[in-house]
């Protein structure tokens, strides 16, 4: 196929996507959206090279750390520390999602399914391309498992942190009117300053585009370095959202980097071609063939996440409500996290004191379980079970 009509085409499948997730305030994902598109597309006829062809399989293959370097670039371990009690929790509840669904799942599904759906359930694409690469001699039929992980957990996910946060809204409210809490102060944003700055900051006139995206490339090479002297054995990504946090923190990267230099947007889409990629083996009959082992994952990684986060939370004097859906947070991550508390703080709140008091108690606490669970823990538990194909 053409080069420039297959990302055409690729593009506008995207755009659509967003226009529906918009639409649906994110509850129907533009993952969703062009798997289904692409899938259907690829049984009727649709060129299996259309992303080889578009240029954005090759351009994802050398950027994908990149994009991990950025990930590790909007972490701020101030945010962990204040919340470090939402960090246990979410540690704990993803952690039980991994190692539920692979030493659970498998008595009643294939091990490879449950070991490439663990990790995936717990966080997402990341995860995806760790264990996709990991168990690519599995089969093709792994790896479409694997994606439909990737694309059914955040349907599942959303709508579930929604009915709990608003549980956690409506008792928040009920709280505020007996006068137990109060608003304490408007949310402030962050500044976005390294806290343990060693390198000084690059005058604005010189902090270009081109020098933040070499700047991440330098690490990514880094990244590959070490992982190389490990013998592959820690994984080059899981390296890469390491150093992008430790090097943010002390200013040699700039604050969400590929963001800033206008990036990121190409660059998670390319990244994206390989989860839609494995789609072309698909036919309808293997897609319903694989229905009831994916509700097997999803249910058990449920079931695991929901006791584990109760129990801890219990600990830390939280309702099961509030740590419950920041368990959660692992199925769809950010904007999700944004999204739910403030679509459910509009809905519940009466006035403006009320809907203060119920953002600054859900949303800080959502937006730091989604970057631990999607963006560290599941990143690290697929580094780890990768070696376990």
């Amino acid at each position: 196929m053409n080069g420039l009509i297959a990302l055409t085409i690729v593009l506008v499948v995207y755009a659509v996507g967003d226009i529906i997730a918009t639409k649906t305030k994110a509850i129907i994902s533009m993952l969703f959206v062009a798997s289904v598109v692409f899938a259907v597309a690829f049984w009727n006829g649709l060129p299996a090279t259309i992303f080889a062809d578009s240029g954005l399989q090759g351009f994802a293959a050398v950027t994908v750390g990149l994009l991990l370097v950025h990930m590790g670039t909007t972490i701020k371990l101030s945010d962990f520390i204040q919340e470090w009690k939402t960090v246990v929790i979410v540690l704990c509840s993803t952690v039980a999602i991994c190692l539920g669904v692979y030493f659970l799942g498998q008595v009643f599904i294939q091990p490879e399914m449950a070991l490439i759906g663990a990790p995936i359930l717990g966080g997402g694409v990341v995860a995806f391309l760790v264990m996709s690469e990991a168990l690519a001699s599995a089969g093709d039929n792994v790896i479409v498992f694997g994606s439909l992980v990737l694309v059914v957990q955040g349907v599942v996910g959303f709508p579930i942190a929604s009915f709990l946060c608003k549980k956690e809204a409506l008792r928040l409210k009920g709280e505020y009117a007996a006068g137990n809490i109060t608003v304490v102060k408007p949310l402030e944003a962050t500044d976005g300053k390294a806290k343990w700055k060693i390198f000084p900051e690059t005058p604005a006139a010189y902090n270009g585009p081109n020098y933040i995206i070499a700047k991440l490339a330098l690490v990514a090479c880094l990244a590959q370095w070490i992982s190389g002297l490990t013998g592959g054995k820690v994984n080059m990504l899981v390296i890469c959202l390491i150093l992008g946090v430790l090097l943010r923190e002390i200013g040699f990267l700039d604050e969400g980097s590929l963001t800033k230099a206008n990036g990121f947007t190409f660059v998670i889409g390319a990244v994206l071609v390989n989860v839609f990629a494995s789609l072309a083996n698909t036919t309808p009959a293997l897609v319903l063939s694989m229905v009831k082992p994916l509700a097997i994952v999803v249910v058990v990684g449920l079931l695991c996440c929901a006791v584990v986060a109760i129990l801890v939370g219990k600990i830390f004097k939280q309702s099961w409500y509030m740590s419950f859906a920041l368990g959660v947070t692992a199925l769809f991550g950010f904007p999700g996290t944004f999204i739910v508390p403030t679509e459910v703080a509009n809905a519940v709140a009466s006035n403006e004191e009320e809907k203060e008091v119920i953002l600054q108690k859900i949303l800080p606490k959502m937006l730091i379980a989604g970057m631990v669970s999607v963006s560290i823990v599941s990143v690290v538990a697929a580094g780890i079970m990768a070696g376990w194909a």
